[in-house]
């Protein structure tokens, strides 16, 4: 095991975005920790990796909706290697419908990945990365957190959270050699939706989760904080600034609404 290498740790590496980070950054020489819940796919993922860049790719299948995940991922990203050079928050998950009706269960484990998990992890990988004066943070939110979002209201929420949180984090670890990203998706080919159990109308202008990493890890050379991805994120943060938001909640509101039962 070669210790001068880059580790990065990534949760919800499983599928989609957190997948496509695992490729991109394998391909650039890291070793990396994948975390996430599905064994099966990790351990796939894993051996293609091993196989194609021959990194050294470890996988860990646990919550991270629990109290203590923030504080077990720690530990076994350390137990791998003293030494993290990026960490990426990405597991996360949806909740599309009338909040009134959504198990409080549900939304207590959304509160604790998206919030506590996030901030507790970052906080702990985050102190040694400022005394090395090296390291990285990449939080996946949303464009859904530029604004307000009837019946996907606790996730667009949270992801305002992050928003602000990562921004906030930025300006006070500015010129010591870390950086804080929070990379912004709009709507992306993955299967969050229909985990969510949304099924959005007429879509146009999605991504892939390829094209996401790539504006990420790109964005992160240039140590930008707030991360939009092509046209229709930018798009989608000057609307944020410039239309009322009594207008823009309206229209989420018309455009996310579920259909009448029957």
């Amino acid at each position: 095991m070669d210790q001068t290498r880059p580790f990065a740790v990534i949760t919800g590496a499983s599928k989609g975005i957190g997948a496509e980070y695992a490729r991109a950054l394998a391909s650039q020489g890291y070793d990396l920790l994948l975390v996430a819940r599905d064994n099966t796919r990790l351990e796939t993922l894993s051996q293609n990796l091993h196989r194609v860049y021959q990194r050294d790719i470890w996988t860990e299948s646990f919550d991270l909706t629990q109290p203590q995940a923030a504080a077990r991922l720690y530990d076994v990203a350390r137990s791998y290697r003293p030494q993290v050079s990026l960490l990426i928050n990405n597991a996360g998950f949806g909740l599309y419908g009338d909040f009134a009706d959504m198990p409080l269960a549900k939304i207590r484990d959304m509160l604790q990945l998206h919030i506590h998990t996030i901030v507790e992890s970052t906080r702990l990988f985050l102190p040694d990365m400022l005394a090395r004066k090296q390291g990285a943070s990449i939080t996946v939110a949303s464009a859904a957190g530029f604004f307000p979002i009837p019946y996907m209201t606790e996730y667009a929420a949270t992801k305002t959270f992050l928003i602000a949180f990562s921004k906030g984090l930025a300006r006070e670890t500015q010129n010591q050699g870390v950086t804080i990203q929070v990379c912004c998706p709009g709507f992306t080919h993955t299967d969050f939706h229909r985990s969510a159990g949304h099924q959005p109308k007429q879509v146009f202008f999605a991504q892939s989760a390829k094209q996401v990493v790539e504006n990420s890890l790109q964005a992160l050379k240039s140590k930008r904080t707030l991360v939009t991805i092509g046209w229709q994120g930018r798009l989608a943060l000057w609307t944020s600034k410039i239309v009322p938001r009594k207008v823009l909640i309206a229209l989420a509101g018309k455009f996310v609404k579920p259909p009448p039962p029957g």
